[in-house]
C-alpha cells in the first residue's frame, strides 16, 4: 500500500498552468483555421472538473487541436525526451506533467493522479507515443490505473485529420468530444487494467471514422460504448 508521504515524494511539484495558456489556445485556433478545415464537435459535453480527457494521438499537430477546441486549462502529459529542445516552451504553455515514455514513469503518473485529486482537469493520450500508422494502436495501462484510482469523469476527446497538416492542402480536422462517463469504482488490478484500458480506447473509437479504429476495429466493445459517449 502507498502511504500519503510516499505519494507527495513521488510527484512533480512544478506542475503549473502557465498564465498566458489563454494566448496559447486563442493563437492554436488561428493556427488551426489556417491550415486546416477546423471544426470542433461536442464542446457542450465537457464537464465541471476534474475529469480525465482521454485522445488518440496522430500528429504533431494533435497539441494545438486539443488547444484550440478546450474552454478551460487542461494539463497534460509531455514526453521529456523534449526537454532541453525547442519544443520544450511550446510545452510549457500547456502546464505539462513531463513523462519518461520508454518505461512505466510511476512519479509522472501519480502526479497526474494528485492533480485529479485536486480537482483538476487531465488530458493522456492513451497509446504514450504518435500512431505511425493512421490508426489506433494499442494502449498503455497507465490510462486505466488513474482512471480507477481517481475515480473521475472520463471525456473521449479525439481528433482526425491533423496528420494531413501540410501533406494536404487545408485538409478537413475534426475535434470530437463525446459524453463523459466513467469506470466501476475500486482500484484496478491485472487483468482489470487491459479489461478497463480496453474500454477507455474503445470509447475513443467510437468516436473516430472506422478507418481510424487501427488494431481496435471490430472490438465488441466500441458498440456498447458508442452508446455511452456519443
Amino acid at each position: 500500500m502507498t502511504t500519503t508521504s510516499e505519494t507527495q515524494d513521488s510527484v512533480q511539484e512544478d506542475v503549473k498552468i502557465p498564465h498566458g495558456i489563454f494566448g496559447f489556445r486563442t493563437g492554436s485556433r488561428v493556427l488551426m483555421h489556417l491550415l486546416s478545415n477546423f471544426k470542433v464537435i461536442g464542446r457542450e459535453n465537457i464537464p465541471q472538473p476534474p475529469f480525465l480527457a482521454t485522445s488518440n494521438h496522430l500528429s504533431y499537430f494533435d497539441v494545438p487541436a486539443v488547444a484550440a477546441s478546450m474552454t478551460l486549462s487542461i494539463p497534460a502529459f509531455a514526453a521529456k525526451k523534449y526537454q532541453g529542445t525547442w519544443m520544450e516552451p511550446l510545452f510549457r504553455m500547456g502546464g505539462p506533467v513531463w513523462i519518461e515514455q520508454a518505461s512505466p514513469d510511476r512519479q509522472a503518473l501519480m502526479t497526474a493522479l494528485k492533480l485529479l485529486k485536486r480537482g483538476s482537469p487531465f488530458a493522456i493520450a492513451p497509446e504514450g507515443h504518435r500512431s505511425r500508422t493512421g490508426a489506433l494502436i494499442e494502449a498503455k495501462e497507465g490510462v486505466a490505473f488513474i482512471a480507477t484510482r481517481a475515480n473521475v469523469p472520463i471525456v473521449p476527446w479525439v481528433m482526425w485529420g491533423t496528420e494531413k497538416i501540410f501533406k494536404h492542402p487545408r485538409p478537413q480536422v475534426r475535434v470530437r468530444i463525446g459524453k463523459p462517463y466513467r469506470l466501476p469504482e475500486g482500484r484496478a488490478k491485472g487483468d482489470m487494467l487491459k479489461e478497463y484500458t480496453d474500454r477507455i480506447m474503445c470509447a475513443i473509437a467510437a468516436l473516430l471514422p472506422e478507418q481510424y479504429h487501427g488494431v481496435y476495429k471490430g472490438h465488441p466493445l466500441i458498440e456498447e460504448m458508442a452508446a455511452i459517449v456519443r
